[in-house]
């Protein structure tokens, strides 16, 4: 019966939503739940449908489309220009979240460890940071090239429940407040909340639309037709790939998103500094009273080991995507198999460089992706309007043409990544120039 549950539970969309689990995306709904408590579960619910259906849009294009990637067909149907613009966009802010994730991961294992991190400096436990990055990243390395893609596409999938489990658990206590925690999926803006020694507090709407930007992803818009195409996805499998959408996507990712913002509500909203915090990396160390009794002395343990899964996902899925996007752009074979020796030179030569620079880089590891999501946002309605300009093609989609309800959430996703970009970029940009 579980292998039975499990294998349903497999396939291009599960690894889109393993790596959009992020430590970004651990941030955006944890800090919801330590500035605004319980006010902000509603806005899961209400993205939960536009992250469906715009990678299901996005996964049919693959599968109606397997002899041709993402980008070959902006250039064909769209613009070559786009492509490019897209393509040198992605790609270096992709190396840089690279770089995030392995900071995490590397956090992550030393707190595991309950050892310090290095500063990022030249004295020596730099050094030994740099060979823990490498080691960790060959790792991840080996974990993705051992057994080829229908492996990688199990372990990330054993990846995403075991990071459900340990955000469940670290979760749990706060059930108790389930009457509020039922009222936070009641739609309503909570006040402003005041930063001690700050003149600029937190503002729930910017939470609102970081948390649809944890979500909504350049990775999971461009990249899905790729993994599709690798999974042998095709039209008649085009209902069934929708049902994992939804199983994946929907109440698998919802449910870990409530879960975080829950953990974060319980254990952090109630402390007297709540409002100060920034990054969440602080955060697990005082989750030692999210669990009760002799139990309390887990707490840290199982979010850093939450956490450093969610960064490796998250590293899994950007690297390799963008690898997709640098083979198929240059008229490369992109699909990633046992035979493709340039694609596994590519990845490692992609992956190992970020590990070699990342403990270089003086950004707390959980800021680095929170920053880099910010410079995410450009790209974001890009992929939008790339998404439903193929999917109203009919020479790309013949009889698969979107229909009228998705075209109509995806201009939904189109007008809320706008949004994102104009409520972020000048923040990102003042933070950028300081």
């Amino acid at each position: 019966m579980i292998l039975r549950v499990f294998s349903k539970l497999v396939g291009p969309a599960a690894v889109m939503a393993a790596g959009t689990m992020g430590a970004g995306a651990v941030a955006s709904f944890l800090l919801a739940g330590a500035w605004f408590r319980y006010d902000l579960l509603w806005v899961i619910l209400a993205m939960l449908p536009v992250f469906v259906v715009s990678v299901d849009t996005a996964s049919r294009i693959g599968a109606l489309n397997p002899d041709q990637g993402m980008f070959a067909l902006v250039r064909s149907r769209i613009s070559a220009s786009l492509a490019w613009i897209i393509l040198l966009l992605i790609v270096p802010v992709h190396f840089l979240v690279t770089m995030g994730q392995i900071s995490v991961m590397s956090s992550a294992f030393m707190a595991l460890l309950g050892l310090p991190m290095a500063p990022a400096d030249f004295s020596p436990g730099i050094w030994v940071q740099v060979l823990l990055s490498l080691v960790l990243s060959g790792g991840v390395l080996w974990l993705v090239f051992s057994r080829g893609y229908e492996r990688m596409q199990r372990v990330m999938t054993l990846l995403m429940v075991l990071m459900f489990v340990c955000f469940f658990v670290v979760a749990l206590r706060g059930l108790v407040e389930l009457p509020a925690i039922l009222a936070g999926f009641i739609p309503s803006l909570p006040a402003d909340l005041p930063v001690p020694g700050s003149d600029t507090p937190r503002i729930a709407t910017s939470s609102i639309i970081a948390m649809v930007g944890a979500a909504v992803a350049p990775a999971a818009l461009l990249g899905m037709p790729y993994l599709c195409a690798d999974d042998g996805g095709n039209r008649e499998q085009l209902a069934q790939a929708f049902r994992q959408a939804i199983i994946n996507m929907g109440f698998i990712f919802g449910a870990y998103a409530v879960f975080v913002v829950v953990a974060g509500g319980y254990a952090l909203h109630s402390l007297a500094g709540h409002a100060s915090f920034a990054d969440v990396g602080q955060a697990s160390a005082v989750f030692r009273d999210a669990l009760p009794g002799v139990f309390a002395t887990l707490g840290p343990t199982i979010f850093s080991l939450g956490l450093f899964t969610a960064a490796m996902t998250t590293l899994v899925v950007a690297a390799q995507v963008t690898i997709y996007f640098m083979l198929d752009m240059a008229g490369q074979e992109w699909r990633f198999s046992a035979e493709n020796a340039l694609y596994h030179r590519v990845l490692t030569v992609f992956v190992l460089a970020a590990a070699a620079l990342a403990p270089f880089w003086d950004f707390p590891a959980l800021l680095k992706v929170i920053l880099l999501m910010g410079i995410n946002v450009v790209v974001i309605p890009l992929a939008f309007v790339i998404v439903i300009l193929l999917a109203n093609n009919s020479t790309v989609m013949g009889e698969f043409k979107a229909q009228w309800w998705r075209n109509a959430i995806l201009f939904i996703g189109l007008a809320v990544s706008i949004a994102l970009a104009v409520d972020k970029a000048p923040h990102y940009y003042r933070l950028l120039m300081g």
